[in-house]
């Protein structure tokens, strides 16, 4: 799927509701746990892009800071295998087609 053929509220609608589950559902602890490793408050990330593996693994990009992206990899045993700072999100946009609109919103407040 590619970005042209997703509308913009509806790619909005993917990082609002991916941020909300990052904030509050029981499933998404582990990348909770990753987040608040880092030093960072779920509250503060924008999850914008999530790929769950049938083994239960996970693979997904944040938006923290001042719009910065992180890359990461959670195994299926719940530990964090890859956290890397992605600084030009163009490589990202083939995997995760609302990494730009997390981004956006991150930066002007776009979510409650």
């Amino acid at each position: 799927m590619t970005s042209g053929s997703i509308s913009g509220d509806e790619l909005r609608l993917e990082v609002s509701e991916l941020t909300a589950l990052l904030r509050d559902d029981g499933d998404f602890s582990g990348i909770r746990d990753a987040v608040t490793s880092r030093g960072l408050s779920p509250a503060d990330t924008v999850l914008a892009g999530l790929v769950s593996g049938e083994d239960g693994s996970q693979y997904g990009v944040l938006v923290v800071g001042a719009g910065e992206c992180v890359l990461f990899e959670i195994d299926p045993h719940g530990s964090l295998i890859r956290w890397e700072v992605v600084g030009d999100i163009s490589t990202l946009e083939r995997d995760f087609d609302a990494i730009a609109v997390g981004v956006e919103m991150k930066l002007t407040g776009g979510l409650a």
